[in-house]
Formats: structure tokens, sequence, C-alpha cells
């Protein structure tokens, strides 16, 4: 009979921090200081030691036993490997009886998993997640209700510079509407040779002959004009580019930025990453890249080209009404306004509890 067991040892000296906690919730976390150990008999050398993966918290609601569960099939060998936990028993020992041994105690072993776990999936900051979870599903809810009956167009641009860039000049320009349909897809000549840039994959001879912007602005504009609503993944840069281009070359610009709906702002308070800035001491949400935030809250592989702005317009459409989905089906009711006393409290409480743990 083997006495062989898997045991968790857990050599952390710090207390948990809170802004381990939010990186762990979304993107999950190597716990350093935390070995998962196959040891023969109390007292004998370790078989074979390895460390663990916390998968993100959130993908499993913060339930501490899926979690741990999921952990056990992440178990790190090295950097590079990763294997489960059946894995890490037949490599610990080729004994049949150590093996057997093994695999019965992995429900302890689980066990003190999932009690590790729970540090994290009781912190407040998973508080603050879910909290900020239902205030963007209510949003969408109302969205829901205001949008139903109106036009809505989705529109992407690629351009031959950031939109920070006053004279960075449109090269794409593509709308649909809110079904994927294809409303407008143009290619734009910026008049010069297109700068190499990782964002796009527009080269120059792609444009010899799509007209000039000044050729093709009244058909934009008009197409904006009548819309409800126009959606984009970034607002602000979109806006930026048409508004900075109909400048230049002293267009007719009648575009109301009030009409813009930005399901960048949307997909980050749904499913963004929550972050502590740590000078000015403040948590805010990191906004995904339209690929991520598609592939999280439609579960499946972003579809297309992400360099193609009619391909964008048309993901970022989907993901919209796989939001408004989310909302509309959610039974959330819209959050009281706390005081602002007790707000304030809460706020300065979060501040001095990361203060704490760092000079700890």
């Amino acid at each position: 009979m083997s006495h062989a067991q898997l045991i968790l040892f857990d050599k952390r000296n710090q207390p948990l921090k809170e802004y381990i906690v939010a990186v762990a919730a979304s993107d999950g976390l190597d716990i350093k200081g935390v070995q998962l150990v196959a040891s023969p008999a109390k007292g004998e050398k370790a078989l074979l030691t390895a460390g663990l993966r916390i998968p993100p918290l959130e993908q499993f609601d913060y339930n501490a036993k899926k979690i741990a569960l999921a952990t056990l099939d992440q178990i790190l060998i090295s950097e590079e490997e990763m294997i489960t936990c059946a894995q890490f028993i037949e490599r610990a020992s080729a004994d049949e009886a150590v093996r057997a041994a093994l695999t019965a105690s992995m429900h302890k072993a689980q066990l003190a998993i999932e009690a590790m776990i729970s540090e994290f999936t009781q912190s407040e900051v998973i508080k603050l997640i879910q909290e900020n979870r239902n205030d963007a599903l209510f949003k969408l809810k109302q969205h829901d209700k205001t949008l139903k009956g109106k036009r809505v167009l989705c529109l992407d641009i690629e351009a031959t510079d950031i939109s920070t860039n006053p004279e960075a000049d449109v090269i794409q320009l593509s709308i649909c509407d809110l079904d994927g349909n294809e409303v407008l897809n143009q290619l734009i000549n910026p008049g010069y040779d297109i700068p190499p840039n990782e964002k796009h994959n527009i080269t120059t001879e792609m444009v010899q002959g799509a007209p000039l912007f000044t050729q093709c602005w009244d058909e934009i504009h008009r197409v904006l004009l009548e819309a409800d609503v126009i959606l984009a993944y970034s607002t602000e840069s979109d806006f930026a580019y048409l508004k900075n281009s109909a400048d230049k070359k002293m267009l007719a610009f009648e575009l109301d930025y009030a009409k813009w709906l930005d399901v960048a702002e949307l997909s980050k308070e749904l499913v963004g990453a929550m972050r502590w800035h740590s000078e000015k001491m403040y948590w805010f949400w990191k906004t995904p890249k339209l690929t991520v935030a598609y592939e999280k809250v439609l579960e499946k592989p972003f579809p297309g080209d992400a360099h193609d702005a009619l391909a964008d317009a048309q993901a970022t459409a989907e993901l919209m009404l796989a939001m408004l989905a989310l909302g509309r089906k959610s039974q959330v009711a819209e959050k009281k306004v706390a005081e602002p006393e007790k707000k304030a409290v809460n706020n300065n409480l979060f501040a001095a509890a990361f203060a704490n743990a760092k000079r700890k």
C-alpha cells in the first residue's frame, strides 16, 4: 500500500493584493509561491513538483469549485509546459500503487485549491466587478429599447495614421446596417503613397483608381446624415478622422456626435479588464480590442480580416446585437445611486487597502 499523496504547498508570505485579484478575474494568474507536490510519503523526497495557473475567475462565474477543477487541468511543469493533473500523476511515478494513491488524494488537493481560490472570490474587488457588469447590462437593456425602430448604421475606417494625427487620411470607409448588410464600402486614394502600417493591409496599388476623399464625401456624408444612430468601435477616433478630413478639404460637415454610440465603451464595461492605477490610486477599465470583445461576448472566433473596414464594421454590428441580447435577457434593475458620503468612504477604503498591502 502506498502513502503517496498530492500536497499543496502555499509559501506566499504576503496578504493577497487587490490589484492581483483584478488581474486574476479577467486574465487568470500563475500563482507565485504555490506548488503542487507529488509526495511518496511524509519526509521523503518529492516525486514531482509543479506550479498552478488559475484560469480567469470571471469565466467560471467566480465559483471556487469550478475554478479549482480547471486549475488542476493547468499544472505548470515549466514556463513552457502545462499538463493536466492526470498527466502529472502519470509522470510522477510508473508504480501503479503510487499512481492510485496520488489519484485518490486529488479530491483533498482540490479542496485545498478551493480554499485558496476563495481568498480571491471573496475579495471586495470581485464585488466591484460584478456591480460594474450589472450596470453595463442595465445600460444595454435601455439601449435595446431606444434603438428599436431606428435606422442604425455601423461605421469603420482605415487610415494612414492614428486619429490623433490631424494629417491622417482616410483610405477605406465601410458602413453596414445593424444586421451586417453592406451599405457602403469605399477605398479612398489619399493622393500619395500609403506608408506601411500594421493597422491595415491597404497598399498604394490597391487604391489606384479609387476616388479622392473630396470625390466621395458627399455620398458618405449623405448616408451618415440619414442614420438615426451611428455605431463604431471607438467613435471618438472615427469621428475625428471624418471631421479632420472634411475640415482640411473645406467640405460640408453636419454630423452630430450626439447621434454616435461607442460600442467599445459598452464592451469595456461588459467584458473589459479592471485594473488599478497605482499612481493616481483609482480603479479603471481597459478597453478590449474588437477581436477580444467579439470572442468573449459571442464565444466564437473573430470572423474575416481584422484589418478590413467592412469586416470590422460587420463584426462590430454583430457584437452590438449580441450585447443588446444579453441586456434584454438580463434581470438587472437600475442601481440606486449611493449617497456621496458612502461612495467616498468606499473609495478611501480601497485606496487604504492598497496602500497597506504595498507597505507590507
